[in-house]
């Protein structure tokens, strides 16, 4: 392995070079992804709730008595 890399240091560093890039777009995407789905997960949260308050006025509704 360290002869290949005598041989050729430049496609060696370009190498390196790549792979370090590819990892550090990698982990900016993976954060992206995680804040978007923390936003997502929180926009769910106050929808259910939103609907659960809905379905408890519905059902208070539909118990009273008519007239």
């Amino acid at each position: 392995m360290y002869w290949l890399v005598k041989q050729d240091k430049k496609k060696y560093v370009w190498g390196l070079a790549v792979v370090t890039l590819i990892a550090i777009v990698g982990i900016i995407v993976s954060q992206k992804a995680s804040k978007v789905a923390i936003e997502n997960y929180k926009q769910h949260q106050i929808d259910a709730r939103e609907i659960e308050k809905e379905n408890q006025r519905d059902s208070l509704q539909d118990s009273l008595p008519t007239q």
